[in-house]
């Protein structure tokens, strides 16, 4: 019996049903409307109907309740000392199986200690949502190039989220990934 998951567009199956792993790593910024994972969509409809008329909601109109399944694939960033690093204060199961570890409760920089290119990717994106003050979405392949990653494809958005339109103190992350060798064929 062939395993099943969840998966954005398009199709990383080779004939066989194994996950095709690309040689080199590569990804696109995306606008909201181009992302097409069901789940991240749900939450780009989530942050914009709490969003309203301003530029972006406040952390808290943010609730575990209305969120509901969703939190497994959401992270929740607070910003520390204007963008000087960032805490995770919420991490969802997916998160955890997709980076192999909980960032519950640590700083990116205390991460960077054991990870420093992903903190130093990541960093990039904070700092893009949180200076930028607009969501926005990114997928992408993790080729044979970055061996110890634990997923081949994944949809991400990032979004602003602050007391006032002035300034970002949150960022709200989603994601789906799919893991590689999810797809081989029992």
């Amino acid at each position: 019996m062939a395993r099943i998951a969840q998966t954005a567009k398009p199709s990383p199956y080779g004939r066989t049903g194994d996950l095709a792993v690309p040689q080199y790593s590569s990804g696109r910024i995306l606008a909201l409307d181009q992302i097409e994972s069901a789940t991240a969509r749900e939450v780009v409809d989530y942050w914009r109907g709490l969003r309203g008329q301003r530029r972006f909601p406040a952390r808290g109109d943010v609730t575990p309740k209305a969120l509901k399944r969703l939190l497994r694939h959401i992270m929740l960033l607070k910003v520390i000392d204007g963008g000087a690093d960032y805490e995770y204060r919420i991490v969802g199961d997916v998160q955890v199986q997709a980076y192999g570890e909980s960032f519950l409760n640590k700083t990116l920089s205390e991460v960077g200690l054991k990870h420093p290119k992903f903190a130093e990717g990541m960093k990039i994106f904070y700092d893009g949502v949180r200076m930028g003050g607009e969501p926005f979405g990114y997928r992408g392949w993790i080729g044979r190039d970055m061996p110890d990653t634990r997923f081949s494809y994944h949809e991400c958005a990032f979004f602003p989220l602050g007391a006032s339109d002035e300034a970002v103190d949150h960022i709200l992350v989603v994601g789906v990934y799919v893991s590689r060798g999810e797809f081989r064929i029992d």
